[in-house]
């Protein structure tokens, strides 16, 4: 229960009231740009990501202070701040002095065979290494070196193309929140019952894992859809590093080699298709992605999507 009120006090309400706070300066200071409709919104709203990393910092420092103990969830999210903090950093980097004809990985590395490095090609190299430095951490063993490094690099590529996918999506406002949350439910449900790396978890710390995680999608949601702000490269890949990070721990290593095999194709996909025509040529889906978004008009399905880094 401890475990449960920590979350909900820490990775919850402190990034909600700080975002309730933050969003009329980030309206009138923060970069700007048009969304698929056209319509002006300030860049950077997945800021909301690194407030929620700095208040798991303060549960993790605060409660063995006060005699609580440190809630196993807790510890789970604790290996991944230096992945984070970079993916808030790259990521807000790009949104805010992005320079956009260069995208996807066709178009970074195009510019890098012509000696110039395009911020979304730093943001991607950065977040795999900091995935590997990460990811040496969880599964490094000397005493078993082939396949510890073996599972290393698997956890790398997955951590690091989750985070790209995520940001494929963050074309519509609130689509890369619907899909982080089914993604987040279906991590969830493979703590539970699979576990592989980490020890099963109590009920209690499943639901606070899962609140914590929720927390930044909460304090955005509003200004997302309401088309005030767009969670942005910061916010997308913040979400998808998250993700990559708990279904490595979920996975045995041949479900992490096929699940990385699974996003390198999708994120190959994605230069040649649209993810925005397939919805829409999905009824459900399109229903789906169209939940809680106003001012739905039949002109959006003629705004093509741009090919994200």
């Amino acid at each position: 229960m401890i475990s449960v009120l920590a979350s909900l006090i820490f990775c919850m309400t402190i990034p909600i009231l700080a975002m309730v706070m933050l969003v009329p300066s980030l309206k009138s200071h923060a970069p700007k740009s048009k969304n698929y409709r056209g319509v002006t919104v300030f860049c950077g709203l997945g800021i909301v990501w690194f407030i929620w990393l700095v208040a798991l910092i303060l549960t993790e420092r605060l409660l063995p202070v006060i005699g609580l103990g440190l809630p196993g969830w807790v510890e789970i999210l604790i290996p991944i701040f230096p992945l984070m903090a970079g993916s808030c950093v790259l990521g807000l980097f790009d949104d805010w002095a992005g320079d956009g004809p260069s995208k996807g990985f066709r178009g970074h590395l195009k510019a890098m065979f012509h000696g110039r490095l395009t911020t979304g090609g730093l943001k991607f190299f950065g977040i795999g290494i900091l995935s590997l430095v990460v990811a040496a951490g969880l599964f490094y063993d000397p005493d078993d070196l082939l396949y510890s490094i073996s599972k290393v690099l698997v956890a790398t590529l997955v951590m690091a193309l989750f985070a790209n996918l995520m940001n494929l999506f963050d074309l519509r406002p609130g689509r890369v929140s619907k899909v982080y949350v089914l993604s987040l439910t279906v991590v969830m449900l493979l703590l539970i019952f699979v576990h592989a790396s980490i020890r099963p978890l109590s009920g209690w710390e499943v639901t606070a894992l899962a609140l914590a995680c929720l927390g930044p999608v909460l304090a955005t949601w509003r200004y997302d859809l309401g088309e005030v702000g767009m969670l942005g490269d910061v916010g997308a890949n913040s979400m998808g590093v998250l993700l990559g990070y708990l279904l490595v721990l979920a996975l045995p290593f041949w479900s992490m080699v096929a699940a990385a095999v699974i996003l390198l194709v999708i994120n190959l996909l994605s230069e040649q298709v649209s993810f925005s025509r397939i919805i829409e040529s999905v009824p459900w889906l399109e229903k789906l992605d169209n939940i809680g978004r106003k001012n739905i008009g039949k002109n959006d399905r003629n705004n093509t999507e741009r090919k994200s880094s």
